[in-house]
């Protein structure tokens, strides 16, 4: 499979972008679930208060 770049993709308009005052910067995440697991056995599951206590004391 190629990997085309798109035509909209002008690193004039970029420059344009960034002359003009606008700045790029890395947004913020939030942390995953507590209920999302690695194995189909933990998936969907809650953890106890113990456990999370645990979790957030790492």
């Amino acid at each position: 499979m190629k990997h085309v770049p798109k035509p909209t993709t002008d690193d004039d308009l970029i420059k344009q972008f960034l002359d003009n005052g606008g700045k790029v910067s890395k947004g913020k995440t939030k942390p995953m679930p507590d209920e999302l697991g690695l194995s189909n056995n933990v998936w969907g599951n809650k953890l106890t208060r113990e456990e999370k206590a645990a979790k957030k004391a790492k």
